[in-house]
């Protein structure tokens, strides 16, 4: 016999957000889909009138429902949330038997099955980066190894200063690809987790981006010091976190922009879902700047190896940060427009002790 538990997991496994509201239109019951859509835990709701989210225009309609049981749908219906107003198809339909007296309301975000394309397609992006990285590691390493030596005994056989120049060029240029290639086998690093503070990691960041970049950009630090520690490899989110902020002071300091800053900021945010995977609470690490933005024709293969908007640039940078971020069961995301980029790195937090790897 099925128990009460077992249908709230039910419930919670669904991508619509249900609640359950009784005849004063107060929520009683919301699923975790609905939480992460309005941004609140289920205590957080408990109790509140729903034409809170959906506007007083709506309850003579809930409540003729109630009273004639003829349930009803509306197409991209108003939610009103804190700061901002989402788009759901709705759908309300009264119960029966012992809860007559309450209505089950089910909202789909318009917007969510582009956001879930979205985030498919970066997934997808990063394995493809991956199985890239991997088979051009094999097949250029062999290769460079041999070319540097038979330029290095061929030098040995020269006399004149301008064939010796062109087999040091020859030597130097196989040298940078060897490089290339060690960082793309970067992205298959080993993960060693630990309990680590974001902040330290970003504070880590910040010194090599100034160390490097001077005065010619400003930081700027917001962060959230109630954050707790988060169980990951702080070698590898150093090296996420300072491929995507390279790249933001390369922007800023490449092209003309009044008072380049770059801002550091991070928040936790509650009932996430990543790759289909529910989690009650994730870390959102921010990286905002006040570059040109990002090339449209970029943004839809932006993380994948080899492609840069840069002249001198690997394109590895992205393609590596998203990697490191997958390995920590999280993903990287972005929206871009001339004069404001933003990066945001969610990862889950308390995975260690959720069971997670």
């Amino acid at each position: 016999m099925y128990q009460l538990k077992h249908w709230h997991a039910v419930l919670d496994g669904l991508a619509s957000a249900v609640l359950l509201v009784d005849s004063h239109l107060r929520i009683v019951f919301t699923n975790s889909a609905a939480q992460q859509l309005i941004g609140k835990s289920d205590r957080g709701l408990f109790e509140h009138s729903i034409t809170q989210y959906l506007g007083d225009h709506m309850a003579g309609d809930l409540c003729n429902t109630l009273s004639t049981g003829q349930g009803f749908t509306r197409r991209e219906t108003p939610l009103l949330l804190e700061g901002k107003t989402l788009a759901v198809d709705l759908s309300a339909n009264r119960l029966t038997e012992d809860l007559n007296d309450h209505l089950v309301v089910e909202l789909r975000w318009v917007d969510h099955l582009s956001k879930l394309r979205k985030e498919t397609h970066l997934l997808a992006g990063e394995v493809g980066a991956r199985e890239l990285a991997r088979g051009l590691a094999h097949e250029i390493k062999n290769p460079l190894g041999g070319i540097r030596g038979a330029a290095q005994l061929l030098s040995r056989q020269m006399d004149e200063q301008g064939d010796q120049e062109l087999l040091n060029v020859i030597v130097d240029e196989v040298d940078r690809l060897s490089g290339l290639v060690d960082r793309l086998k970067g992205l298959e690093a080993i993960q060693e987790n630990e309990e680590i503070n974001i902040h330290s990691v970003l504070e880590r960041t910040r010194t090599l981006i100034e160390s490097e970049y001077g005065e010619q950009i400003e930081v700027v630090r917001d962060y959230d010091p109630s954050i707790p520690a988060l169980w990951a490899d702080a070698e590898q989110l150093v090296q996420a976190l300072l491929n995507l902020a390279k790249n933001a002071a390369q922007s800023l300091t490449e092209n003309p922009v009044d008072a380049p800053t770059l801002t550091l900021r991070t928040r936790v945010v509650r009932q996430v879902v990543i790759a289909g995977q529910p989690y009650r609470l994730a870390l959102r690490v921010t990286l905002g700047d006040n570059g040109p933005g990002i090339p449209e024709a970029l943004q839809e293969t932006l993380f994948l190896p080899m492609v840069s908007g840069r002249a001198q640039g690997s394109g590895l940078g992205l393609a590596i940060a998203q990697q490191v971020v997958t390995r920590h069961h999280g993903l990287v995301e972005f929206d871009s427009e001339p004069g404001r980029t933003r990066f945001y790195l969610t990862l889950p937090l308390n995975l260690q002790h959720e069971g997670a790897a």
